[in-house]
């Protein structure tokens, strides 16, 4: 079906043609409502600040993939994405300085040319290190994921320096990656005092540029699962406490007194913490992604920037639609709670990798054959980015069962099936159909 939304029509994700058609007959055998939703189109209760983007990653759009594809997936992404980021070192990019005041600039040049063709936003994340700046001291370029000493802070942002001045289109910057290689074993937790250091020591230096650069950070992740609700087995207290954790607040605490300044506060979340043993079911995973949403109303008790997801996943499934279906329920959870910016980490997946290709990216390889073609996660980009950009009021809306999730403006319901089930939904009068997992748009009456 095309992109745009019909009046009563519905798009979904999965494969449009045989979803459409059965969702169809469905309704045509007058198959009863299992689930009500109430929307309330004069009473607006929030207003959307989320702008969608995606950050670069090893392989995303390469001038050396199938010509075909790299063309529809860059028709994809620029109908998406707002903003496009860019590490510069790794994730696609070359050692920027091999040696002290030695640049190579050629593969970054590429990444932020890109982006000036697609029109997207420019964001440049400042990340990784030189090898000769971490603990390694070589002149090499092998990419070892660590910081700069602190005898090499003032290098570092340097180098930034020179990024900002290389690329005066690019007005946003995050300092640094998930602390890399600033985890202290000693306290349990990572050095946000050196983090603190060098995040200020390179904030300076960009502001000394361009005083209009917006400058964001910690760029950490939020630990906890948050399961404490669900009634199972914690397992590790840490890892399934409710976010934001002990740990993380430590770091968010210090890092928010001690900054020099900032103009958005970046963070990662995974839905399930790596350190969190416990197996949780399809249900509870969709139960488990308000946190994004709560996670944000916990910050916006602690400070007035804006909030940056700089990464935020569901789970990697083998069911697309399911996959879909989370992101959705995500983003759902994010625009409520007023985020700001949320950012797809990989827009493009890898052929040949888990779940035939689609690890949670927006389309398919374009390095292949007949890649570039959309996964379902890219219908429910769409429908955020064209029905709740920022500005968009949200209205009251309620449903009588878990099994749906609601979002709604004045012009558009979002219907999330939270079940492997067909559901027919009654709005506004009408019955909807939902496929497993199906994610709609519903334009009112």
């Amino acid at each position: 079906m095309p992109w745009g939304i019909r009046s009563c029509a519905l798009w979904g994700v999965g494969t449009a043609g045989i979803v459409g058609a059965t969702l169809t007959l469905s309704l045509a055998l007058g198959e009863p409502p299992q689930v009500t939703v109430e929307v309330d189109r004069g009473h607006v209760v929030a207003r959307s600040h989320l702008s969608l983007g995606v950050t670069n990653t090893q392989h995303t759009l390469d001038p050396w993939g199938d010509r075909r594809a790299l063309d529809r997936g860059k028709r994809l992404l620029r109908s998406v994405a707002g903003y496009q980021n860019q590490h510069i070192y790794g994730w696609g990019t070359l050692n920027p300085e091999p040696s002290p005041g030695v640049f190579r600039w050629r593969t970054l040049d590429r990444r932020i040319a890109q982006m000036r063709v697609l029109g997207t936003t420019p964001v440049i994340t400042l990340c990784c290190a030189p090898d000769w700046m971490t603990r390694r001291q070589t002149q090499t370029s092998s990419f070892p994921n660590l910081p700069p000493t602190r005898k090499h802070f003032a290098d570092f942002a340097e180098l930034a320096r020179r990024v900002a001045l290389r690329y005066p289109d690019v007005r946003h910057f995050i300092v640094w990656n998930e602390f890399k290689g600033f985890w202290d074993p000693a306290r349990g937790n990572w050095d946000y005092e050196a983090y603190t250091q060098l995040y200020n020591q390179v904030y300076r230096a960009l502001k000394g540029v361009r005083r209009a650069i917006r400058v964001g950070g910690p760029y950490l992740v939020i630990d906890g699962t948050g399961s404490a609700g669900l009634g199972r087995d914690r397992g590790d207290e840490r890892a399934a406490a409710d976010p934001i954790t002990p740990q993380n607040s430590a770091v968010l605490d210090y890092w928010l007194a001690h900054k020099a300044g900032a103009q958005f506060i970046a963070i990662d979340r995974k839905l399930h913490s790596r350190h969190d043993p416990t197996v949780y079911s399809s249900d509870e995973y969709l139960r488990l992604t308000s946190w994004y949403g709560r996670i944000a109303q916990q910050l916006q008790a602690r400070t007035s920037l804006p909030i940056w997801y700089v990464e935020d996943y569901f789970r990697d499934d083998p069911d697309w639609r399911f996959q879909a279906a989370g992101l959705a329920s995500m983003l759902a959870s994010e625009v409520s709670a007023g985020v700001s910016t949320s950012l797809r980490w990989g827009p493009q997946g890898s052929s040949g990798s888990a779940n035939g290709g689609n690890t949670q990216n927006l389309f398919s390889d374009t390095r292949v054959p007949g890649g570039g073609r959309p996964f379902p996660a890219l219908a429910v980009y769409a429908a955020f980015a064209r029905h709740f950009g920022p500005g968009t009021g949200l209205v009251e809306v309620r449903t009588n069962s878990r099994k749906v999730e609601a979002l709604a403006s004045r012009s558009v319901t979002l219907l999330i099936n939270r079940t492997h089930q067909r559901l027919v939904v009654r709005l506004d009068g009408r019955d909807v159909a939902l496929g497993p997992y199906g994610v709609r748009a519903v334009r009112a009456p």
